[in-house]
């Protein structure tokens, strides 16, 4: 930014902005001390908060845990 004679942000100026302003949370995909992600598509939101599945939410470990009925009865 210094070459084009606009502002500039330092890393903490910066996250305080995004913790405090909504609108640059909607557009932001990362950010850490030297990049800035800035969200390229509607996708991106999808793709960041998908996580791997555990191994105990496997198909026949539900379905299991759905049928079994117990000790007791």
């Amino acid at each position: 930014m210094q070459n084009v004679g606009a502002g500039q942000f330092t890393y903490d100026v910066f996250k305080a902005a995004y913790d405090s302003d909504p609108k640059i949370k909607t557009i932001v995909t990362n950010f850490d001390q030297n990049t800035i992600t800035l969200k390229q598509s509607e996708t991106d939101d999808l793709s960041a908060d998908q996580t791997e599945p555990s191994a105990d939410n496997t198909v026949p470990d539900m379905a299991k845990r759905a049928t079994d009925l117990g000790q007791g009865l």
